[in-house]
């Protein structure tokens, strides 16, 4: 790939490219806030990148008289989206039409004019192409805090008639999104990592079956400080319930069965500092020191109670509470992977006391409510609603209510497309154009453009589940009939595995280490700066 004509920030011309000025206040809008144009000024960078198997006269070659018959069709991203700046990887997907072998990708802002020039390399039924890092930095760079363009047109090899795709735009915060990412990718039965504040990896495998002596290594939850995990092995049961330290993974305790020997644990939560865990006690929760397992509290913590979430500043619970009991025999009551027509209620907590639940949302005969979550400052809460049962349920939408109470909101850009399970909040409040932004993730069998087409396959044991991610803005919750911001796929993924359960922290925890023979890091990872990494990190 070759890099032409880079104009940086300057207010003089450069060779091969040119900038031009407008006056703005760095939002991207060339306004201030009053909407009349302020003194602060915006360069415009002009760069042409000749991509591999495109000719070096490409930009010449695009002179042609306009033809719909060349058309080409943007597939991905998403008109509309909004993304973290460090996501790194974005792939345009377009299908192409006849005779049109030479395509001119542009990303457009009042920052940037940058130009691609690319031959067709093969996606699915289509086209695809992804801008490499140096280029990727370029582009999420000038279109932090504001819109910009993605265009797209169409010739030959030697010119002629040209072709232009609809436009759509694409938007990034102005923070980048750090944290740690940990999901259960299904078809190895282990939980995954992926860890935002490191480039040029994809995810890597954090706890497998052969490191827990498990068959699988299924639901798990972390705290919000990233120090600890639990995890639930072989569910769904009678599972056992295991906390381990993130950094090191070593065990610091294990209840075969569950809590007790009550039939399995299925779902937990771990206090925002990972010393204590609430875990299923049969149909309730019971709260356990998360070092040594000591029960703590009344038993159980909360009555007839599941899927919990503990707000970021610990005064909080949310839990789903069904509508139907699992039956106890012989004084086992074993725990339910899925529940029916559950409702959403909160609990006050106080040291190691819970107080009397209040209704959030209210469940009923088509109306099942669970997987709750809350947002990085407490005042949302994220759920899935179905029909059906919770377990892997086909029709499950995302939805979020306020804490303080109201009619829940259906996210219409992400339900768009139904099935989207596990909704999780990522644990940081971040911002665009001066609003607050709240990132959320969730797994889904949606299509992701021309790679995977989920929608080919009728049978649904064919289609495989990918992590989405989606901005959630609170102002635009209150709008009236706005869809909201559509989602986008995240790149770190396997594409051939299901990938399920994506839990949050705010740090990842990484083992310690000195360079040299003896360091302590595990397979595939590397000693740096004085912690393990995985080694292929750039």
């Amino acid at each position: 790939m070759r890099v032409l004509g880079i104009c940086l920030v300057s207010f003089t011309r450069a060779a091969g490219c040119s900038s031009s000025r407008a006056r703005g206040n760095g939002n991207g809008n060339g306004l201030s806030d009053g909407g009349t144009p302020d003194l602060a000024p915006i360069v415009q960078m002009n760069q042409v990148v000749i991509a591999t198997g495109a000719p070096a006269n490409a930009p010449s070659l695009f002179g042609g008289p306009n033809d719909l018959a060349s058309a080409p069709s943007l597939v991905y991203p998403p008109d509309g989206v909004l993304m973290p700046p460090n996501l790194n990887e974005l792939e345009v997907q377009f299908t192409a039409a006849a005779g049109t072998t030479l395509f001119e990708i542009g990303f457009i802002s009042p920052a940037l004019a940058l130009k691609i020039y690319t031959p067709c390399v093969p996606v699915g039924s289509g086209c695809g192409f992804e801008p490499d890092a140096m280029t990727w930095k370029a582009l999420s760079d000038a279109g932090r805090g504001g819109p910009m363009q993605v265009t797209l047109r169409a010739t030959s090899m030697s010119g002629g008639p040209v072709g232009s795709a609809a436009p759509r735009t694409i938007s990034f915060t102005d923070e980048d999104l750090l944290g740690g990412l940990y999901y259960w990718a299904a078809a190895s039965g282990a939980v995954n990592r992926y860890d935002f504040g490191l480039r040029g990896q994809k995810a890597e495998s954090f706890y497998t079956p052969a490191q827990s002596g498990a068959t699988c290594v299924g639901c798990h939850v972390l705290s919000r400080d990233g120090s600890r995990i639990a995890v639930g092995l072989n569910i769904p049961g009678p599972a056992t319930l295991r906390l381990l330290d993130v950094a090191t993974r070593t065990t610091l305790y294990e209840s075969a069965g569950g809590p007790g020997a009550s039939g399995g644990s299925n779902f937990e939560a771990l206090s925002p500092d990972g010393a204590e865990v609430l875990a299923n006690l049969g149909n309730d929760l019971g709260l356990y020191n998360a070092q040594t397992g000591a029960a703590l509290g009344a038993s159980p913590a909360i009555a007839n109670a599941t899927m919990p979430d503990w707000s970021a500043d610990g005064a909080r619970v949310v839990f789903a509470r069904s509508g139907t009991s699992t039956p106890c025999f012989g004084g086992i009551c074993p725990v339910n992977p899925g529940v029916d027509t559950a409702s959403l209620f909160l609990s006050q907590v106080s040291g190691t006391s819970f107080g009397a639940p209040t209704q959030l949302v209210s469940g009923g005969a088509s109306n099942n409510n669970y997987y709750p979550s809350f947002s990085p400052d407490g005042a949302f809460v994220a759920f899935n609603r179905s029909t059906q049962n919770s377990y892997d349920a086909p029709d499950a939408k995302v939805m979020v209510v306020p804490v303080s109470g109201g009619a829940p909101v259906d996210l219409g850009a992400v339900n768009a497309q139904a099935g989207n399970s596990w909704p999780k909040f990522a644990p940081f409040v971040q911002h665009y154009q001066g609003k607050t932004i709240f990132w959320l993730t969730f797994s889904s069998r949606r299509d992701y453009g021309l790679r995977l087409v989920n929608s080919a396959q009728s049978d649904p044991k064919n289609q495989i589940a990918q992590l989405w991610m989606v901005a959630v803005s609170p102002d635009r919750l209150s709008q009236a009939g706005d869809a909201g911001y559509p989602p986008f796929w995240l790149p770190f993924q396997d594409l051939s595995t299901g990938n399920h359960i994506a839990q949050w922290t705010q740090t990842v925890a990484r083992q310690p280490c000195t360079p040299g023979p003896d360091e302590m890091c595990g397979v595939n990872e590397v000693c740096m700066n004085g912690v393990c990494v995985p080694q292929t990190i750039q």
